[in-house]
């Protein structure tokens, strides 16, 4: 009993001893191992809303040069100087659309209802390319009618959406030919691989939009070809008067309603709802849009799409259809592009012709709005207009109001996705590669991309060294860490933090880190950091704009696309910024290198081409080709990768070949669904990068390593930088 009992106090003593070890451990290794993120904050306050606050200040200075136009414009001559200066620009930034081909229309189904017929109807807006819709036509009065085109706005079910159905049925039942189409990835037009990505059929227009940009092409050229070729098809039926056509639709569809105007003459009257707004207004309320909806530099060029378009419809009738509870259209916004509007049509002799109307409501196509619309079709297409009420009536069920076997287009044999018209761009469109084999090719090459670089980016020559202010250091687990803010442009802050070894040299080679999810990563690193410490190196680490301690970027909202400043060409200004304050302080003999994760290395490369500052870089993660995003199938990338039109120009494989000689190091390059890819498919990639540095006898300084693991990971970053210390 005795033995048992110091038996059992004996262990209970070894494990007070183990936890007690352990504990000591723990703390050893938290002395010595660990860094927090939060000791690597740079800023005393928050500050989430810098580039909101940056790009706001920039829209309002654009905004204000454009009142100041339009406050100029004076006769009827002036504002149609301006609409011919908006159709331009509109079909400059759409791009040409194809020839006209067969619609080669079907009729699938036919539903005999009171006062009118549903036809289910597919028709081809290109070769192969199926558009579905329904056709109410009127059956009570003989023809030919005024017709109504109802473009859809953000809603899964397209034609099939019970508000869309009423407005169409209502429609007939008032005499018109009411014509309903499915837009791209909404109702029978749903791309059911985009399905994991979000909702249609915003999942379409975001992945398909950020292809078009990226190949040089526009979403919105797909979805406006698609409504101009509808207006043929309701000129071509015998039961339309094709002089008397209106359109209208909602958001999405009021978007539609009114960026159709400057492309579409045969449009005779046009109600706009929930959509025609100024895009002021707009960013001071926090809001975005969708890729089908922005065009690069509109502002810069004083043009503000989300209403501007409608100018080229004066003096036509025009109802701006909106309510007071918009979240999405800031009421004051609806009023200022009103009195613009309004100011034109009175200068054409034509005030009647134009009004706009808010009712009390949320956003959407509500009845009170819907019977605003029938009011006005009737006043100025034909018809009794005080028969605008609404009456009550059954819908269809989705499925009824189908025109293929399956509710969906692209199961038809033949039919193509809207990607596939991205690929036929990019194929006749993108640019080829260069074969750089002598110094005097590279020099031209780098010239060349140097030029380009700016011209897409429209970067600003960075003349001056960025003002920084550096903080006093600080111990924190036996590293010293220096806070600096570098101030890249006004209104920008780039927190950044010296990691240095106490002991240390004051002038080893320096280390630019960069991650997409901010420079606390970096607590992450931790083996990896005190390995490069103790080897002599320093580390500069930096949160770009967006990212870190200056999150959100605000990339989803594409303000910095219409106002012709790409998030993408801002970042790489500050990394420009980064390399022009390490080489004031450092010294131009100083070696600096860069180890960047994610999209951030991509932005280095490009600003490597334009600074030659830097002595090496290791990049990981980063996206293997532009191409990759545009030949993807479901890429996963979004506006952060967005340069419009750069297929056209170069590719990431031309920035690495202007790199050589400098010393470049892939590790881990993503597809365009962020996948890694094998090492196979990343030789091929850079076969001419490769070839560029081989010629030129520089193979030692480029590589790339595909699919890394955890473990061998540590040991080649080290050696690798290592190594561009050596060269």
């Amino acid at each position: 009993m005795i033995e048992n009992r110091r038996l059992i106090m004996k262990n209970k003593e070894q494990k007070i001893i183990i936890l007690a070890a352990i504990l000591i451990l723990c703390h050893l290794t938290v002395g010595k191992e660990f860094l927090r993120p939060t000791d690597l904050t740079v800023l005393d306050r928050p500050a989430d809303t810098m580039m909101r606050d940056y790009l706001t200040a920039i829209v309002d200075e654009q905004f204000a040069q454009r009142a100041s136009m339009l406050a100029a414009l004076k006769s009827a001559e002036d504002w149609d100087r301006h609409a011919k200066f908006v159709r331009d620009s509109m079909a400059e930034w759409t791009g040409p659309f194809p020839q006209r081909t067969p619609l080669r229309a079907r009729i699938t189904g036919k539903i005999h209802r009171d006062r009118y017929i549903l036809e289910k109807i597919v028709f081809e807006s290109r070769p192969n390319f199926l558009v579905s819709a329904n056709l109410y036509v009127p059956t009570k009065s003989p023809g030919p009618h005024p017709a109504i085109l109802n473009v859809i706005g953000h809603s899964s079910e397209g034609k099939a959406t019970e508000k869309v159905q009423r407005r169409a049925i209502a429609q007939a039942r008032k005499g018109f030919v009411a014509f309903v189409i499915d837009g791209i990835g909404q109702g029978e037009r749903q791309v059911e691989e985009y399905a994991s990505i979000s909702k249609p059929p915003g999942n379409a227009h975001q992945i398909i939009g950020t292809q078009a940009f990226i190949a040089g092409t526009h979403l919105f050229n797909f979805m406006a070809w698609d409504a101009i070729r509808a207006v043929d098809y309701l000129s071509s039926r015998p039961e339309v008067d094709p002089k008397r056509i209106g359109c209208t639709g909602c958001s999405g569809g009021g978007m539609m309603t009114t960026y159709i105007l400057p492309f579409e003459p045969r449009i005779t009257v046009a109600v706009p709802a929930c959509n025609p707004n100024t895009w002021s207004h707009r960013v001071h309320a926090n809001l975005a849009t969708d890729h089908e909806q922005v065009f690069f530099g509109a502002f810069v060029a004083g043009i503000d799409p989300r209403g501007d378009p409608l100018f080229a419809h004066v003096p036509k009738p025009l109802l701006i259809d909106a309510t007071t509870d918009d979240n999405l259209n800031p009421p004051a916004g609806v009023w200022d592009l009103s009195t613009w509007l309004y100011k034109a049509y009175a200068a054409h002799g034509a005030p009647q012709a134009f009004q706009t109307t808010m009712v009390e409501g949320p956003h959407g196509y509500i009845k009170e709005q819907r019977e605003f619309a029938y009011a006005w079709m009737l006043k100025w297409l034909g018809g009794k207009s005080e028969g605008f009420w609404e009456e009550e009536f059954p819908v269809e069920k989705k499925e009824d109001t189908w025109c293929t076997a399956r509710g969906n287009v692209y199961n038809e044999p033949g039919s193509r996705k809207p990607r596939e018209l991205v690929l036929d761009y990019l194929r006749t469109h993108r640019s080829r590669p260069v074969t750089v084999r002598t110094q005097k090719d590279l020099t031209k090459h780098r010239n060349r991309i140097q030029s380009l670089v700016k011209d897409i980016l429209f970067l600003k020559a960075m003349t001056e060294t960025p003002r920084a202010d550096a903080r006093i250091p600080r111990l924190v687990e036996g590293l010293k860490l220096t806070p600096v803010i570098i101030k890249s442009e006004e209104g920008i802050e780039l927190p950044s933090v010296w990691i240095e070894s106490p002991n240390g040299p004051a002038s080893g080679p320096v280390i630019i880190y960069l991650n997409d999810a901010g420079k606390m990563k970096l607590s992450e690193e931790i083996v990896i950091l005190r390995t490069l410490l103790n080897k002599g190196f320093r580390i500069f680490a930096v949160d770009l704009r967006g990212m870190g301690e200056t999150a959100p970027d605000q990339k989803e909202k594409f303000w910095d696309f219409l106002a012709g400043r790409p998030l993408f060409g801002q970042r790489v200004g500050d990394v420009q910024a980064v390399l022009k304050y390490l080489s004031q302080k450092e010294g131009k003999n100083a070696k600096i290198l860069v180890w960047a994760k994610g999209m951030s290395g991509v932005y280095s490369a490009f600003a490597a081409t334009l600074d030659q500052g830097v002595t090496g870089m290791v990049l990981e993660r980063p996206l293997l080709s532009f191409e990759e995003i545009v030949t993807s199938k479901v890429p996963t990338y979004k506006h952060e990768v967005i340069v419009p039109g750069i297929m056209k120009t170069f590719d990431l494989p031309d920035i690495y070949q202007a790199l050589c000689p400098i010393d470049v190091v892939l590790i881990n390059p993503l597809a365009g669904n962020k996948l890694l890819v094998s090492k196979r498919k990343a030789d091929d990639a850079y076969r001419q990068t490769t070839g560029t540095y081989t010629a030129l006898e520089k193979s030692g300084h480029w590589s790339v390593h595909a699919k890394v693991t955890t473990d061998a990971r540590a040991d080649l970053l080290v050696s690798t930088f290592e190594k561009m210390t050596r060269n």
